[in-house]
Order: structure tokens, then C-alpha cells, then sequence
């Protein structure tokens, strides 16, 4: 029995025909699916060649090594690192203060910061009133030290400075042939007040105005300083003429 033959029992022969028809397509489409697999295949592994020669990686340089080496090879004590997040803060403001050591078995700061002990990389918190330097000392276990300095500079928050807002005469009146002037003032963020020359003791935490009066025998100039509580000061002058006659 041919191979045909058999076949025809097994489908109908319109059926087998069909199939012998569709073998070459099918073979067709094999075919082209082995060779775009293969095409992927080799193309994406001549990417992967490119990518990894051009981003090879290359090791450090001997003299990468060796700055390395001086920094942290050894057992010499060190300081890496001193310094503050900003070189100027203003009043009453917060920076950061860095330091850190090699082969340290203790650390201090003055004046002194926050909690502080030997460590490569330590920050702590520093708000200082006014141009501070800062010194690291550091001892290593054979008794020797290692110490580091830098200034933090403060300026003035100029908000919050002393000022006199008003100083003048409001008021002049003349009796009995002698002038009488009223001298009123005011000011901010200041707690003591004085005269010169004195025509009234100095004001303690007063409140932030004033007046008073003065009768000169000649033309005057008055010097009005304010303070505050860090001993800040503000002044102004006011002359007061008096007429001759």
C-alpha cells in the first residue's frame, strides 16, 4: 500500500490535498522565523559587546592609589575633614559643622558643639552669635595629636538691629523769656535708653517711645543711643537751636 494510500483512509482526499499544499508555506515560514531569530540573536549580542566596550570600566590610576593610600592606608592619625556647610551665617541662624578622623581614640571641639567622638564622616549642628573659630584636636592611641581650625563668620540679622525710628522737637514754647522744647523719640528692638548730655537716667526695657522736656540756655546737640540685650547700639543726633535774644 503507498504512503498516499494510506493516508486517503486516514483523511479525505480533498482534506490531504489541502495539507500537501500548505507543507511549503509552512517551511517557508520556519525558515524565516530560524533566521529572524538568529538575526536577534546576533545582533543583540554585537550590542552588548558595544555597550560593555564602551563603558569598560578601568581601575584606578597609581596615583588614584596612592592618594588613597596616603589618606586612609596606615595607621598614622589623621583628619580628613573640618569644616562648615556655610563660610556665613546670619544671627541667630543654624549651619552644619563636619569634621572626621583616622585613628583617633578621642576628639574635642572648642568651644565646644554637640555630642561628638572619633568618626570618618560626623555632622552636628552650631549656631554661633557672632565670628567664632572653631578648633578640632584629635589624639591617637600612641598619645599624639592632630589639630585643625577654621572662623565661621556671623553677620548681623539687620531686621532685628537696634534702630531710632523718630528723634525731634515737637513742641517749643517760650515763658518768661526762657525756651522750653518737648523732645519726643522712638525706636525698635532695643531695651535700654540714655542721653547725652543726661536729662534723664538711662531707660531699662522701656517702652519703645519716649518724650521729654528740655529748656537749654544755648544752642544743644543731643546724642539718643538705644541697646539691646547682646549690647548692640543705634544712635542719633538731634541739635536744638535757641535763639539768641
Amino acid at each position: 500500500m503507498s504512503l498516499d494510500s494510506a493516508r486517503s483512509r486516514c483523511y479525505p482526499a480533498h482534506v490531504w490535498e489541502l495539507f500537501k499544499r500548505a507543507q511549503i508555506p509552512l517551511r517557508v515560514a520556519a525558515v524565516i522565523a530560524l533566521a529572524y531569530l538568529g538575526y536577534v540573536f546576533l545582533a543583540r549580542r554585537t550590542a552588548d559587546q558595544r555597550y560593555a566596550e564602551s563603558h569598560q570600566l578601568t581601575g584606578p590610576s597609581a596615583e588614584q592609589n596612592a592618594k588613597f593610600a596616603s589618606t586612609y592606608g596606615g595607621s598614622a592619625l589623621k583628619i580628613t575633614q573640618f569644616l562648615a556647610r556655610d563660610a556665613v551665617i546670619v544671627e541667630d541662624q543654624t549651619t552644619v559643622l563636619c569634621y572626621g578622623v583616622l585613628n583617633a581614640k578621642s576628639v574635642r571641639i572648642e568651644p565646644p558643639v554637640g555630642d561628638i567622638y572619633p568618626a570618618l564622616n560626623r555632622c552636628v549642628d552650631v549656631s554661633p552669635q557672632h565670628d567664632t573659630k572653631y578648633t578640632l584636636t584629635a589624639e591617637g592611641n600612641d598619645g599624639k595629636t592632630a589639630t585643625a581650625e577654621f572662623t565661621l563668620a556671623v553677620k548681623p540679622d539687620l531686621e532685628n538691629l537696634p534702630r531710632i525710628t523718630s528723634f525731634k522737637v515737637t513742641r517749643h514754647r517760650v515763658e518768661q523769656g526762657k525756651h522750653y522744647f518737648d523732645i519726643a523719640f522712638e525706636f525698635a528692638n532695643a531695651s535700654k535708653v540714655t542721653i547725652d548730655p543726661p536729662v534723664f537716667s538711662p531707660l531699662e526695657d522701656s517702652a519703645p517711645f519716649g518724650q521729654w522736656m528740655v529748656a537749654p540756655d544755648k544752642t544743644t546737640t543731643y546724642t539718643l543711643t538705644v541697646m539691646d540685650k547682646k549690647g548692640r547700639k543705634a544712635s542719633r543726633q538731634l541739635t536744638v537751636e535757641v535763639p539768641k535774644g
